[in-house]
């Protein structure tokens, strides 16, 4: 879970919703005040996250002459999503990034992180066509393999589709509290992640833990597509082992780049470091696309 820093909207970052062909969703959104944009970068959040996991790395990307669009995921904080199992799957999931990317005008710069990392590669294989890059931010190959992280997601699961999402909060809260280096985030910041996770469609975030524990390694096909990658992570990621994201690099053909002074959210931790390693990633392409 990504814990922001502050809940202060930059200026220039604002509240949008996003209407696409598959529904709306919530946004958090900065466009250049000077200029034309240079093209647009669309952020996707990992599980339990939303949007406002992104916001100090909104504002930079903008500064940097992106328009920049962090959403919320079906079902997610402040996107509304059925009581459907089935629309929870990775392949709904990717065909609304799709969605979004084609009502952003297409050739977005894709960035998921963790488990949004699952969904930004399941976009792409989807439509390559509307995509430039896609950037794999603290992500994995697939499901979690470890034992003891699979049975903790399978319980919080078991305890989503059978308890109120707010006694679930509470057990997740007093399990977390209780790990070496916790640390108390300040009562404002504390609130906002208690109503976030309360706030998600319960069968969303159950459905979404699942991929966690069963997601296929489609690794090789992502390969074969044209989009241009970057594997990217926090020097003391703790989410998939570092050396399966190494492999998954590999893998891709790229070299992984790693973020120093960062954890498993680099966008909160070290958003202007991300950003420019970000930037430079995009710019290294023989010609721009702009909106």
């Amino acid at each position: 879970m990504s814990t922001p820093r502050t809940l202060t909207l930059p200026d220039g970052v604002h509240p949008v919703t996003l209407e696409t062909e598959r529904g709306s969703f919530a946004t958090l959104t900065a466009v250049p005040s000077i200029g034309t944009p240079l093209g647009t970068v669309l952020l996707v959040p990992g599980w339990t996250g939303s949007k406002e996991d992104f916001t100090p790395l909104v504002d930079h990307l903008c500064r940097y002459g992106w328009r920049t669009v962090a959403v919320d995921q079906r079902g997610q904080y402040e996107t509304a999503g059925p009581a459907d199992r089935a629309a929870y799957s990775l392949a709904e999931l990717g065909a609304d990034v799709v969605a979004m990317s084609k009502a952003l005008g297409g050739f977005s710069q894709l960035v998921g992180h963790s488990f949004g990392g699952l969904v930004a590669r399941e976009a792409v294989l989807t439509d390559a066509s509307v995509f430039s890059t896609i950037s794999l931010l603290c992500s994995g190959p697939g499901a979690f393999t470890d034992e003891a992280t699979l049975q903790s997601l399978q319980m919080l699961a078991y305890g989503l589709d059978n308890l109120p999402i707010e006694q679930v909060y509470d057990l997740k809260l007093d399990h977390d509290s209780k790990a070496p280096g916790y640390v108390a985030p300040p009562e404002d910041v504390a609130a906002f992640l208690r109503k976030r996770f309360t706030s998600n469609v319960p069968l969303s975030l159950a459905e979404i833990t699942r991929r966690l524990t069963d997601a296929e390694d489609k690794t090789d096909q992502l390969a074969k597509t044209s989009v241009r990658k970057q594997v990217l992570y926090g020097a003391t990621d703790d989410g998939w082992p570092i050396p399966a994201q190494q492999a998954m690099a590999a893998a891709l053909g790229v070299e992984a780049e790693v973020i120093p002074d960062a954890g498993h959210s680099p966008a909160i931790d070290q958003p202007a470091k991300t950003a420019r390693m970000l930037v430079d990633f995009f710019h290294d392409y023989p010609t721009l696309r702009t909106v």
